[in-house]
């Protein structure tokens, strides 16, 4: 048998390697257009970029090697240019020398894959306008690049470099041009960078981008190219922008190639691919196809697609070699599992987008998850944002995207694997993963997942997302459950602030026909509150899907960048205020890493208050939306954020301590909040403690009043021995024995309710009540123990810990005239 394959690289190589080691004794001729037969292509950009040094480790194969190895006659410099199925030869044409030749075959396989998209505009054949397919782009695009920087670098200036298009090889192509040192402009149609991923999973990949110096120009396109006097080119928007550039590249996306399979007759679907059975064998019995230009079933969605990856097209390939051979093996689907490095960060897909599914007229339901790469207390992890797209009736995955730092291609490949095998998100919940703490969590980000997601199927749940935003809350009441700090510093328009720890009693008086829509910081909190209200007779009740952080992606609210501005002081008071504008040279660095919000605010609040005037801080934080924070902390609290820039999944921040921060005001306000902590309840006393860390982070004074069963919370676990009354012992054995034994307010479960909520709170590193209090403390606020409350529990000074303040009535009246907040917990 004579085997004939058109093209090499991914399809071709595939298919002839394949049918060698099926039959030794066929006849196998790949005919290659090109000079090179199977390169890496996924490596291209990193070469350009200096990523990958040796430019021959990008070479796969040669004409020599698959000779030696397999006994295949590749010939490269040959494009086929007739295809004769009758007769069942195929014309060549020899491209040094335009020598003509006939090859006969018992056996076809079209492998030609895909063409980059030639944008039909003027100055598109301009010199400097470049497309990245194969290793002669590479070499073009590397040559000039290095033209450009050395005569940029010779005019004292940054070399100009323009991307049409920010599909994955855009985003790489950029990526690998800053690390080049030339300035990157990416212009894109969409609205949003990434197509394979919905905008509110793209946003954050974006908003890195920008930070680590990609300018974006979404939602425009490339009107015209022309040539400067100056000799740099001029790529003109249709938005009237008119980008300087030394280089462009063009990555507006790829068309099938299948203009020798449409002038043979053979099907073309469609979407514009080769129609191909799931034997991959053509229209014609002789004639099989692979790759790029092939079109495939959809493991999700119904119709035919075209799939330009290397994964599908290796495969297909061998579905089609072993079919050559005389095999019955069939490709069934393709899923369209994706991922790109971006910088620092990870984004991919698998299966069905949002936006896909909409045109196909699937129904469908979404979950977001916000959890971290992998144990939040050990080193080197981030937030990640994962969304899942499933069947509302029988819970079937249908998509998964995720964007992060850690972990997210491992989590990418679970979920892919899982559309494959036809798994449900309560499949998901049962998944057992890996885990150790520098890999993973417990409780894994897949199987995170599968709650949130088996939550909403099953009735345990009801969310509203951002992209129904103003919609979804009109003639509601929107309550935000995160801390007041969180909510000082941003919060959705129109929304009141009950943090989860009072929302209990504080909804006692709420009318339970009016509609609640609820969020929080990520979902968890605000689903907390969700059962609260539920369970307590409200009847429309929904929480934000993914919480604020998804709301501010999809909406764009989270800023990339700081410029750092001069200090504005009033003349009155430059004299008393020099130390502010001249530091004083004493640097202390911060290490916030692994910290979740509020943490980083809390421990920069508490170094600042350590610092002389004119002191600096520079903060190293994991959180993304830092960036968002520091600004406000720094506006409410007088000091200088003098920088701020990208580092790793977070920032690094410098911020420099103002002496006018101490400086009388000329309207006295009320800067402090006192509580009555009167509930000794475990999830009541960690909201109090939060609230009062919040509060020490923002610059108020906190006053704390501990009486009746709050008092628990103060008790120390080796309090010394004493005599006590029967009474005395009585009390003493029914209540807690300290703050480390507290039970919940609800869902208590005989002591198994505390110890999950403990649990979930290590997990989302969130700090204990004994550690909550620790803060506070060091922060400087006062707890003060009732003393009319001991007398009558028969609780002695002996039994609290050290540092508690005693008074009464009185004193609590005293704090609380000098208080703009009281609370009664």
């Amino acid at each position: 048998m004579k085997i004939v394959v058109v093209g090499g690289v991914a399809g071709g190589a595939s298919v002839a390697a394949r049918a060698r080691r099926l039959d030794e004794s066929a006849e196998i001729v790949v005919l290659e257009r090109g000079e090179y037969v199977s390169f890496a292509n996924c490596g291209l950009p990193y070469h350009i970029g200096g990523v990958i040094a040796d430019r021959s480790r990008l070479l796969l194969q040669t004409p020599e090697s698959l000779r030696e190895s397999l006994d295949i006659d590749v010939r490269i410099g040959q494009d086929v240019v007739g295809l004769d199925p009758a007769a069942q030869t195929v014309t060549v044409r020899e491209v040094a020398t335009g020598r003509e030749y006939t090859e006969s075959y018992d056996a076809l396989a079209l492998c030609q894959g895909a063409d980059p998209l030639q944008l039909p505009l003027p100055g598109i054949d301009l010199p400097g306008i470049h497309t990245l397919r194969n290793v002669t782009d590479m070499d073009a695009i590397k040559s000039r690049l290095d033209e450009a920087l050395a005569a940029a670098a010779a005019q004292g200036r940054a070399a100009k470099t323009v991307v049409i298009g920010a599909g994955y090889i855009g985003i790489e192509m950029a990526e690998n041009l800053i690390h080049r040192g030339a300035e990157v402009t990416l212009v894109e149609l969409a609205d949003q960078i990434l197509p394979p991923l919905d905008k509110d999973v793209s946003i954050p990949v974006e908003q890195h981008a920008r930070g680590r110096g990609v300018e974006l120009q979404l939602g425009t396109a490339a009107a015209a190219f022309t040539r400067a006097s100056d000799g740099m080119l001029r790529v003109e928007l249709n938005n009237g922008q008119s980008l300087p550039a030394d280089l462009v590249v063009l990555s507006a996306g790829v068309r099938p190639n299948v203009g020798l399979a449409r002038e043979a007759g053979l099907e073309i679907g469609e979407r514009g691919g080769i129609v191909v059975d799931t034997h991959m064998r053509t229209s014609d019995p002789h004639i099989w196809a692979a790759g790029d230009a092939v079109e495939t079933a959809h493991t999700v969605l119904p119709g035919r697609w075209i799939t330009p990856l290397a994964g599908p097209a290796n495969r297909e390939a061998r579905v089609a070699a072993e079919n050559i051979c005389g095999r019955d093996t069939e490709y069934l689907s393709t899923q369209g599992t994706s991922i790109v490095k971006v910088f620092d960060m990870t984004a991919g897909a698998t299966g069905a987008n949002e936006r896909q599914l909409e045109r196909a007229g699937v129904d469908y339901l979404t979950a977001h998850v916000h959890p971290s790469g992998h144990a939040g207390y050990y080193p080197g992890t981030a937030q990640m944002h994962i969304k899942v797209t499933f069947a509302p009736t029988d819970g079937k995955l249908l998509g998964a995207q995720i964007a992060g730092f850690d972990g997210v291609d491992k989590r990418l490949d679970v979920f892919a694997t899982a559309i494959r095998l036809g798994a449900t998100v309560h499949d998901l919940e049962h998944l057992e993963l890996a885990y150790a703490p520098p890999f993973g969590s417990a409780k894994d980000p897949v199987n995170m997942a599968g709650f949130v997601a088996s939550n909403v199927l099953s009735g345990d749940l009801k969310l509203w997302y951002a992209k129904d935003y103003p919609a979804a809350t009109d003639g509601c009441r929107i309550i935000d459950v995160r801390t007041d700090v969180e909510y000082d510093i941003w919060h959705i328009s129109g929304a009141e602030n009950v943090p989860l720890g009072i929302l209990r009693e504080a909804c006692e008086s709420w009318d339970r026909d009016v509609p609640i829509r609820l969020y929080c910081a990520v979902g968890f909190r605000s689903y907390l509150a969700y059962r609260a209200l539920v369970q307590r007779g409200f009847t429309d009740v929904r929480t934000l899907s993914g919480g604020s952080t998804t709301f501010r992606f999809f909406h764009d609210l989270e800023p990339v960048g700081f410029v750092a501005k001069p200090a504005e002081i009033p003349y009155a008071e430059a004299s008393d205020l020099l130390a502010q504008v001249k530091g004083s040279g004493q640097v202390v660095d911060l290490d916030c890493t692994g910290l979740a919000c509020p943490g980083p605010i809390m421990k920069l609040t508490k170094q600042m208050d350590e610092l002389q005037p004119g002191d600096d801080v520079v903060v190293h934080v994991s959180d993304p939306g830092f960036a968002h924070d520091a600004p406000a902390w720094a506006a409410s609290h007088g000091h200088e954020m003098l920088a701020i820039a990208p580092e790793g999944p977070g920032y690094v921040a410098t911020f420099r301590k103002s002496a006018g921060t101490d400086a009388p005001r000329a309207v006295q306000t009320l800067n402090q909040t006192s509580f009555v902590v009167f509930s000794g309840d475990l999830d009541k006393a960690i909201a109090a403690f939060i609230i009062a860390n919040g509060a020490l982070a923002m610059g108020q004074k906190v006053s704390m009043f501990f009486t009746f069963w709050g008092l628990n919370m103060l008790r120390r676990h080796d309090a010394p021995p004493r005599e006590k009354k029967v009474m005395d012992r009585m009390f003493a054995m029914m209540m807690p024995s300290d703050a480390g034994h507290l039970p919940l307010s609800q869902m208590n479960m005989a002591g198994m309710g505390p110890k999950m909520i403990k649990d979930v709170m290590k997990q989302h590193n969130v700090p204990t009540l004994e550690e909550l209090m620790a803060s506070a403390r060091e922060g400087g606020a006062q707890l003060v123990a009732c003393t009319m409350t001991m007398d009558l529990l028969g609780i002695a000074e002996s039994d609290l810990q050290d540092g508690i303040d005693f008074g009464g009535v009185a004193t609590f009246l005293g704090e609380a005239q000098k208080s703009g907040t009281t609370l009664f917990i």
